[in-house]
């Protein structure tokens, strides 16, 4: 009896001492999934009830005089109390932030092993699972409480997941989610932008290790190269429309300077940062590990390009020169910047003749990928349209504090983006030009071609909040700037002559739809007066890829 009493009263000790803490140091927030995964995690009802069986087997034995009844339930009261220590020990490391972040993540990765969707899907899964919409519904409180601490609390328990784990591409969805309702919580002023930035930062760096962490293909929990591409593509997507949102609404007034110039540099470092993990040779690699890429094919560099050209995204004249590398296995020597034209040297080193051909493997996969010489700028042709189509408004100001390099009014920089298309040259004629155009928007896409396989791939791979995804056949004004910028003049003594006679032959209603597209994307220069008829004005403004010349360029 004398035992007994002593294991009752440690067990209210113990239980005394668990309620204590749990008062002083938890809060509804701190507990964001339920108290169930705090139990889990100490194993609280498994000791209650124990210890519950045994005062009743106790209470029976004594009430029935059964020696034998009441020394099995001092013997569970005794069990109890060992379990009461390890449940005990268990929540006192709960009771710091540090201890309740490593359950909560582990809760977080748990659940996502679990998740077998694809990222797409993930805005349904997310609506559909409790613990998700916890975990999203504490985010949302911290970012309305304006608390940044606990805002990163909660990137924080999501980046710890290993990025080698179960449930890639639904960690991969969360992550993405995560970091859009920051971007509009610091678009609206809601978050301060500082905390947004800082946070977002923490975010995309854990999705750049998915995609590096990639290179383990065989892997459990890893990205396949083409997925690990489709998100590189998505989220550098993501990140321009983002820069550009906040430019818009800066220029507007609707955000604030401060925010928006946050925002602004943030996206243009990622950017970088995304170009350089892809890059297989990065200029500034200073370890081993930094060479390399996740990306192994002709159809991960179509994935991640076609997407990361959108919105006047920054340095998206650079990713191109990884680009040219990772197809042909050799690098690109010249400079955009002077006119040396990407896009026809890799034509060139894919399906030209003589020396210009490259013999690598890198070729040969991308030759065997486009197939045909066609196929190759109808592809390049569709990746421009996006391009052009997405471009920032020319007609609003650029706020001085939104300055960054690559991300400036500069024209110059402007006329270096468009020219990397315009000087892919595979039509000379407005017949031509024509011709192309008619196959470019009546195409049927086979489902093996380069350009459908990764539509598919998009489909699967890109978080559809907010940015839908939009053929390129379907921007039919794009479609027509695209094939007039390759006929607009691009040195000093080329002629308008065929782009004017392209131009003239559309119908009245798409020629008015381009000139809109041009007069929103294309600035004119200095001295070009507005014209009235749309024809003369789209040519006007084209020659935005006319390279200036040598004495022009010189002064500059």
């Amino acid at each position: 009896m004398g035992s007994t009493q002593v294991s009752v009263a440690f067990f209210a000790t113990i239980l005394t001492g668990e309620a204590v803490i749990f008062a002083l140091a938890f809060s509804a927030s701190s507990a964001w999934p339920s108290l169930r995964e705090i139990d889990a995690h100490i194993a609280f009802r498994m000791w209650v009830v124990i210890g519950w069986l045994g005062a009743m087997l106790l209470g029976a034995g004594l009430l029935a005089g059964d020696r034998a009844l009441s020394t099995s339930g001092a013997v569970l009261f005794l069990l109890a109390d060992m379990l009461g220590i390890f449940s005990f020990v268990r929540l006192f490391g709960l009771a710091s932030a540090g201890g309740r972040k490593r359950l909560l993540s582990r809760a977080l990765a748990r659940r996502l092993a679990d998740i077998r969707r694809p990222i797409a899907e993930m805005p349904q899964q997310i609506a559909a699972d409790d613990l998700l919409i916890s975990y999203i519904r504490e985010l949302d409180a911290a970012v309305v409480a304006d608390d940044g601490n606990a805002v990163r609390d909660r990137v924080e328990e999501l980046t710890a997941v290993p990025a080698v784990s179960p449930g890639a591409q639904a960690r991969a969805g969360l992550h993405l989610e995560v970091l859009h309702r920051l971007a509009k919580a610091a678009l609206s002023g809601r978050l301060d932008s500082t905390v947004a930035a800082t946070s977002a930062q923490v975010l995309v760096d854990s999705l750049l290790a998915q995609v590096e962490a990639a290179r383990e293909q065989g892997r459990e929990g890893v990205l396949t190269s083409e997925q690990a591409a489709a998100l590189a593509g998505h989220l550098g997507r993501y990140l321009a429309w983002l820069a550009a949102t906040a430019w818009t609404m800066s220029a507007r007034q609707v955000t604030t300077p401060a925010a928006a110039r946050d925002l602004v540099a943030f996206c243009v470092r990622a950017r970088d940062t995304i170009t350089f993990t892809l890059d297989p040779d990065p200029p500034f690699a200073d370890t081993d590990s930094a060479l390399g890429t996740a990306i192994d094919g002709p159809l991960g560099v179509l994935v991640w390009i076609r997407q990361f050209v959108e919105f006047h995204g920054s340095a998206q004249a650079n990713a191109f020169y990884p680009v040219f590398e990772l197809l042909t296995g050799t690098k690109f020597q010249g400079n955009y910047w002077d006119g040396a034209s990407i896009l026809t040297e890799l034509r060139a080193a894919l399906f030209g003749a003589g020396a210009a051909l490259v013999d690598t493997p890198q070729a040969d996969r991308a030759r065997a990928a486009f197939g045909t010489v066609a196929e190759f700028d109808r592809t390049w042709t569709l990746v421009s349209v996006s391009a052009l189509t997405t471009l920032r408004n020319a007609a609003l100001p650029h706020p001085p504090a939104l300055i960054r390099p690559e991300f400036t009014p500069d024209r110059r920089l402007l006329a270096a983006y468009v020219r990397t298309y315009a000087s892919h040259r595979y039509v000379s004629t407005a017949a031509e030009a024509h011709l192309a155009l008619t196959r470019l928007l009546a195409h049927s896409e086979h489902p093996e071609s380069p350009w459908a396989r990764t539509t598919t791939l998009l489909r699967a791979c890109s978080y559809p909040v907010p940015l839908p995804l939009i053929e390129p056949r379907h921007r039919i004004a794009g479609c027509v700037l695209a094939m007039a910028c390759r006929l607009a003049p691009l040195h000093p003594q080329d002629s308008a002559r065929q782009l004017r006679v392209f131009l003239s032959r559309l119908p009245a209603d798409v020629t008015a739809t381009v000139h809109q597209l041009a007069a929103r994307t294309l600035p004119l220069g200095p001295d070009q007066p507005a014209s009235t008829d749309p024809v003369e004005e789209i040519i006007a403004r084209l020659e935005i890829v006319r390279l200036p010349t040598p004495a022009a360029a010189g002064a500059a």
